[in-house]
């Protein structure tokens, strides 16, 4: 049974490249791989060239010799998405009609997984490339992936396509330059060819990739985030790297509490932040596997109680003084 499949792109720009490139993977069974190759591999799969191109002597050549299913590529703003013919309108928003071409031209039906062959009923809307190809991970397995030096290079997207190249060993990210990135419930990751991570990383710019992670995972609201409870213990091993901004007084606050070992009730009302910002904080924290829940003999940090005692009572006196002055008692 082949399971990968050599498809070559030629012609486009880095970041229409991308784009292309992780919807295609998408678009394709679970089971099945991509190698991308270049014009020269002996064997094809899949062509996409733009149309500007297709008429080259090197292309024509190609398709003369081999027998590749090929796309042109058109750049049509108006039919973005649509293939027509041999010709595919990109930019893509998504792999609606890319994956049904996928299915009828390039890939046999007796290679798929029964549960991977498409109703000839289904609509469009009923096969999301998300839900159907790729089983959904959740955002803690994701994050799982991300730290396992083993793994190498992995790319993270979404619903709307590439988000960032991660290297596993090194803890270094290239991100998408053309996205303001917020991790939201399609947060994906797969790995990265050798074509891809050449394409990505050459001339750009790279970031520590724990920085990078908790300075977006701190901007995206809509992101599922580990489940804390008051009631629990946690531990900071590892300092986030907080920015410049009117949170980073409360996260240094917070931080040294945690760095000793800390009940996170104590936290909290040592503190005085609210219930969301303190359990914020260590569901971050434990996604980017920055430190760990511990035992209650593992708590080194210790509210005092009474100077909290003291402190409350102050303030009521002084409420109460301000009150008794205003009406003249």
């Amino acid at each position: 049974m082949k399971n990968v499949l050599n498809i070559a792109i030629f012609g486009l720009s880095l970041n229409s490249l991308d784009q292309i490139k992780t919807q295609i993977l998408l678009s394709l069974p679970k089971n099945m791989n991509v190698n991308w190759v270049n014009l020269a591999e002996q064997e094809i799969d899949l062509l996409l060239v733009n149309d500007a191109f297709f008429n080259a002597p090197g292309i024509q050549k190609l398709l003369s010799l081999q027998s590749v299913a090929y796309l042109r590529l058109v750049k049509k703003v108006e039919n973005a998405g649509r293939i027509v013919g041999d010709q595919l309108f990109y930019p893509l928003p998504n792999a609606e009609y890319l994956r049904d071409w996928l299915f009828k031209k390039v890939i046999p039906q007796s290679e798929l997984m029964p549960f991977e062959i498409p109703s000839m009923e289904m609509t469009h809307t009923q096969l999301t490339p998300l839900t159907v190809l790729n089983p959904e991970m959740t955002t803690e397995q994701v994050f799982n992936e991300i730290f396992i030096p083993r793994n190498g290079y992995i790319q993270l997207f979404d619903a709307q396509g590439f988000l960032a190249l991660v290297d596993t060993r090194t803890e270094r990210v290239w991100v998408n330059p053309n996205k303001t990135i917020q991790f939201n419930e399609t947060l994906n990751q797969t790995y990265a060819t050798a074509q891809i991570v050449q394409d990505t990383i050459k001339d750009k710019e790279v970031y520590d990739l724990r920085v990078w992670l908790w300075k977006v995972v701190n901007s995206s609201p809509s992101m599922d985030l580990p489940k804390v409870d008051l009631n629990q213990n946690f531990k900071l091993d590892i300092w986030p790297q907080f920015e410049k901004d009117l949170q980073r007084r409360d996260f240094l606050k917070i931080a040294a509490c945690f760095s000793q070992g800390a009940h996170i009730a104590d936290v909290k009302q040592a503190l005085n932040l609210s219930n969301e910002k303190v359990l914020n904080f260590v569901a971050c924290a434990v996604l980017l596997q920055l430190g760990r829940f511990i035992d209650q003999n593992e708590v080194k940090y210790h509210i005092d109680t009474k100077q909290v005692e003291t402190g409350q009572m102050n303030k009521l006196r002084g409420f109460i003084g301000k009150l008794r002055r205003k009406l003249g008692l």
